[in-house]
């Protein structure tokens, strides 16, 4: 395994325990500053799990390509292809938490 495989690893597995604690413990009042005029108060709490289930599906996105790095060398379009999927994961979940969530 080669340093920059085991470094993207490790950043990923961090990405994914932040995302994981922004949904259990993160502050509500995070979401009532940056969206006040659209997040009741009984939906803060789901639209921050919505928020961190995001940011752990980065986490993921960056731990497959560091896996995939480490067996085997990527050629761009692969890379492009697994980062494309992990931006449109982390969009869908989004928009369906602004839609379900929010007034």
């Amino acid at each position: 395994m080669d340093r920059q495989s085991l470094m993207m690893i490790i950043i990923a597995g961090m990405v994914i325990l932040m995302g994981i604690f922004m949904a259990v413990k993160g502050k509500t009042s995070m979401v009532r500053e940056r969206f006040s005029s659209g997040v009741s108060p009984e939906n803060e709490r789901k639209f921050m799990m919505t928020v961190g289930g995001g940011v752990s599906i980065i986490g993921l996105d960056m731990l497959a390509l560091g896996i995939f790095a480490w067996k085997s060398p990527l050629k761009q379009s692969q890379i492009l292809l697994v980062l494309a999927v992990g931006v449109l994961l982390f969009l869908a979940v989004i928009m369906y938490g602004q839609k379900k969530f929010r007034k």
